[in-house]
């Protein structure tokens, strides 16, 4: 991977639950891997500990994390990873947003509750803000993520789900860059009609002929609801991480269950990597030697 599509600042938003176990390993493993600086963010509500005693109760929960965050911290430094952490009070989203702009991170981790039919419950209320606020790329890891391999091995194949937005298509670039062994890109139509596939695959053919990788990339045009079809496509390539554009506005509750990026969250078990569009123009120029390998329209 080029140094500039290393992260070289992960932030690790946690509550100290236990829930986020997972999300902690991957951002050991992916800061080990690129020498990066990992920032821990906790952050505490005032208004979580406004009855029954009040302050004493927050001092007593920022005791608590700071001494778990130390234990954190101590157990990363004698695994040679650069690491320090943050403790926070206020709103949470607010606190989190402007911890990243102080470490200038590049890469936000958050932990999910795995796999579940109810996007909400999978992806908190503060995940769901973050989302669709935060200027640098999102990982969102479930309990259930294979973190057996370490991060450099398992950032084998990316699957790219693109809807042909800024977004999507900045992710597209970055997996072109950073896959070791496959890029699988993926559109999801509703539209069966062989034509609209057709041109469909062409657009997406012509975003993927600019990386100067050899990375072998299979296109794959299919048709049915995105969000069922990409975590499908998901499970059935084996994909080591699964990269779409992040939403431009915070979901309503009408849109939890009709949200693609939700649906994904919460039934694919690896990491999911949500980009935002200003990710795209921090991405350099690339070179017109791409090698394009297998192209599939799929009925």
């Amino acid at each position: 991977m080029k140094d500039q599509f290393r992260f070289k600042t992960i932030a690790l938003a946690t509550d100290l639950s236990g829930t986020d176990s997972a999300a902690l390993q991957y951002a050991q493993s992916i800061a080990r891997a690129n020498d990066s600086t990992l920032v821990l963010i906790h952050v505490i509500d005032p208004l979580g500990y406004a009855f029954p005693r009040g302050i004493p109760e927050m001092l007593s929960a920022n005791l608590l994390a700071r001494e778990e965050l130390r234990r954190i911290e101590n157990e990363a430094h004698s695994q040679g990873i650069q690491i320090h952490s943050v403790v926070e009070s206020g709103i949470v989203c607010e606190r989190i947003l402007q911890s990243m702009q102080d470490h200038n991170a590049d890469l936000l981790i958050l932990g999910t509750k795995g796999r579940t039919e109810a996007g909400p419950v999978a992806l908190g209320t503060v995940a769901r803000q973050l989302l669709a606020r935060s200027r640098c790329p999102i990982m969102t890891v479930s309990p259930m993520a294979a973190i057996a391999a370490p991060w450099t091995v398992r950032c084998r194949r990316i699957l790219v789900a693109t809807d042909f937005s800024a977004a999507s298509i900045s992710g597209l670039r970055w997996a072109q860059e950073t896959a070791r062994r496959q890029v699988i890109a993926l559109h999801v139509t509703r539209d069966a009609n062989d034509g609209d596939c057709l041109y469909d695959l062409e657009k997406l053919r012509s975003l993927t002929t600019d990386s100067a990788h050899n990375t072998p990339i299979e296109h794959l045009i299919t048709t049915g609801i995105a969000g069922q079809q990409i975590a499908a496509y998901a499970d059935k390539c084996a994909a080591d991480l699964v990269v779409l554009g992040s939403p431009e506005n915070e979901l309503t509750e009408e849109e939890f269950q009709s949200s693609t990026v939700l649906q994904v969250i919460s039934h694919v078990t690896c990491p999911v990597l949500c980009m935002p569009v200003t990710w795209d123009s921090l991405i350099p120029g690339f070179a017109a030697d791409g090698q394009i390998r297998q192209d599939t329209v799929l009925q």
